[in-house]
């Protein structure tokens, strides 16, 4: 897991989609990948973005909720979501959006899509990075598919906790390579 993490720094990818059982195990890893980045975190619930991040400081947004002090989100309102992290953005942010499968059953592929596209060039025109997560079973494989393609990478959690590169990229890329 830790080359594979280095790996994913050196080739500098602002954009990182994870597929993985939901869990507090899931959650540590996108901290991980986040480095040592601004944390900006979308979730569903906040009870395991704050077991993840312990003491770390971050941003959490939550549907419908201020625990723990979150930033209350109308799920059903994806522009309140866009503006909300938009404005909370900075050059040296990554911002984690653990509720994407969530956000596909409210709204379906092609608005949530849309909204992607919207928040990835926002994010990206910013400087931070962002990292998508869906919960492994809760779409179906076309959904997951169509939505990996707006990231660079996409990698999976296995049951042992271990990172593993799903297409387009695999172990045996060079990451540093740039085609014509």
């Amino acid at each position: 897991m830790l080359i594979r993490i280095m790996i994913i720094k050196d080739a500098d990818l602002s954009r990182i989609l994870v597929v993985s059982k939901i869990g507090l195990e899931a959650y540590r890893t996108l901290l991980r990948l986040a480095g040592n980045k601004e944390i900006l975190w979308v979730s569903s619930n906040p009870f395991l973005a704050y077991k993840a991040l312990k003491d770390r400081k971050a941003k959490v947004f939550s549907f419908n909720t201020r625990r723990f002090n979150s930033v209350r989100l109308n799920p059903g309102n994806l522009q309140e979501i866009l503006l909300q992290v938009s404005r909370s953005a900075t050059p040296n942010c990554a911002v984690i959006m653990s509720c994407l499968s969530e956000l596909l059953a409210i709204h379906g592929l092609n608005t949530l899509y849309n909204f992607l596209l919207h928040l990835l060039a926002t994010i990206e025109e910013k400087g931070g990075m962002i990292i998508g997560m869906l919960i492994e079973g809760a779409q179906s494989k076309s959904e997951e598919i169509l939505i990996s393609t707006l990231f660079d990478t996409t990698l999976k959690i296995d049951k042992d906790f271990r990172l593993r590169f799903l297409e387009p990229l695999a172990d045996e890329i060079n990451l540093g390579t740039t085609l014509p």
